[in-house]
């Protein structure tokens, strides 16, 4: 009777580890709200993880998702943003760049010293959710920086999507031939941007602003290929309204 009721109690200690190991691995996925012009691939590389493990979390068998539909990121954690050190980085640049003292981020990481590697993924403090972040695709740190304070300067305030959605406005005039063929040309451009006459260019943009430049350098373009967008509110231009209009986001219409 006691060897019985010891096996019992061993099977019914592994099932319950079994559980709580299972609940436990459930609780670090990460939930995200799909948005209209979002695919699985953009939102799989925002979160560092595969199209195929966001569809095996979820039961999905293809690739259709629509705007409002919620999704398990699996082993994404909603305590920080990662971001993925690349040359030319410092600790004073990255807690600068997403608003967070450089003794904030090396309490997260456990670093005594201020030396980074190229590779190197940091947790940052602070942030909504597991984003792993790689700013390269030939841009450089200033052009970057350049463009996430035009995204700031011309798109705060506006929805997520309106702000990747104007970062996408300049890299789709780096394509087109009637326009400068370099982020700063294209920004500089006399009367280009309201906010380079205002000086609102020179202010320092928030984490949602190179977030934002992130997503549209990975290739993400809401505006459906725009190289103009306005505020139908405050445009004096009638020429504006010449051009084919993709998308209005937020207060914002985007057009080819």
């Amino acid at each position: 009777m006691n060897r019985f009721l010891l096996k019992f109690g061993s099977v019914f200690l592994v099932g319950v580890l079994c559980i709580l190991l299972t609940a436990g691995f459930a609780g670090a996925a990460v939930t995200y709200t799909v948005q209209s012009g979002d695919s699985l691939y953009f939102i799989a590389n925002r979160y560092g993880v595969t199209v195929e493990d966001i569809k095996s979390a979820n039961g999905l068998s293809g690739d259709a998702i629509y705007p409002g539909q919620r999704l398990a990121i699996p082993g994404g954690t909603s305590s920080g943003t990662g971001y993925r050190v690349v040359r030319g980085d410092t600790i004073f640049l990255i807690g600068r760049r997403f608003g967070v003292s450089v003794d904030s981020i090396k309490r997260a990481n456990n670093l005594w010293q201020d030396v980074l590697y190229p590779g190197q993924v940091l947790n940052i403090p602070g942030g909504s959710s597991r984003q792993a972040v790689t700013v390269s695709r030939g841009f450089s740190r200033s052009d970057l920086d350049l463009l996430a304070r035009a995204v700031f300067a011309e798109a705060r305030g506006e929805v997520y999507e309106g702000q990747v959605a104007v970062a996408a406005v300049v890299l789709n005039r780096l394509k087109n031939p009637d326009f400068p063929q370099t982020i700063p040309g294209i920004i500089y451009e006399p009367g280009a941007f309201s906010s380079v006459d205002d000086g609102q260019i020179n202010l320092w943009p928030d984490g949602t602003a190179f977030k934002a430049v992130q997503d549209a350098v990975n290739g993400w373009d809401p505006t459906y290929g725009a190289s103009y967008y306005w505020n139908p509110a405050t445009a004096t231009s009638k020429w504006v309204w010449s051009r084919t209009i993709t998308v209005k986001i937020g207060n914002h219409v985007f057009a080819k």
